[in-house]
C-alpha cells in the first residue's frame, strides 16, 4: 500500500489524517511542519504529501516546490484552512484560501482542498491521485 506523509501544524489535524489514512490501509508518517517533512522525505521518501500551507518556518508553497525539485513523481495533496485567526472567521471561500491554494498549484501541487473536508473526499482523492 502507498505511503503518505501527512505535514500539518495542528497536532489535531495530524492525528486525525493519521488515524483515518490508516483505517483506509495507507502507511502513513506525519511531520509538524515543512523542515521535519523535508527531512523525512529525504529519509524515507512516500508515495504522496498532504501539507498544509500555513505553518511557521517552511511553509506549505515552499515545502511542495521543494519536494516537486528532488520528487517529482511523489503526488501532493495542499489543504488550506485559510489562515484565519479563529474558527468562527473561517470562510471557505475567502480571497485568503483561494489565493493560498492557487499558489500551491502554481508550485507543483497535483490537487488542493479546503478545510474542512470529508474523509471520503479525501480518500477519493488520493486514489485517484495514486492511479493516474
Amino acid at each position: 500500500m502507498a505511503k503518505i506523509l501527512v505535514i500539518d501544524d495542528e497536532e489535531h489535524i495530524r492525528d486525525v489524517l493519521k488515524q483515518v489514512l490508516e483505517r483506509a490501509g495507507y502507511d502513513v508518517v506525519v511531520a509538524a511542519d515543512g523542515k521535519e517533512g523535508l527531512e523525512l522525505m529525504a529519509q524515507q521518501g512516500a508515495d504522496l504529501v498532504i501539507t498544509d500551507v500555513i505553518m511557521p518556518g517552511i511553509d506549505g508553497i515552499a515545502t511542495v516546490q521543494k519536494i516537486r525539485e528532488k520528487f517529482l513523481n511523489t503526488r501532493i495533496i495542499v489543504i488550506s484552512g485559510g489562515g484565519n485567526v479563529a474558527p468562527m472567521e473561517y470562510e471557505p471561500d475567502a480571497d485568503t484560501t483561494i489565493a493560498y491554494l492557487a499558489s500551491a498549484r502554481h508550485a507543483g501541487a497535483d490537487r488542493t482542498m479546503t478545510k474542512p473536508f470529508n474523509r471520503q473526499e479525501l480518500l477519493d482523492a488520493i486514489k485517484e491521485l495514486m492511479t493516474e
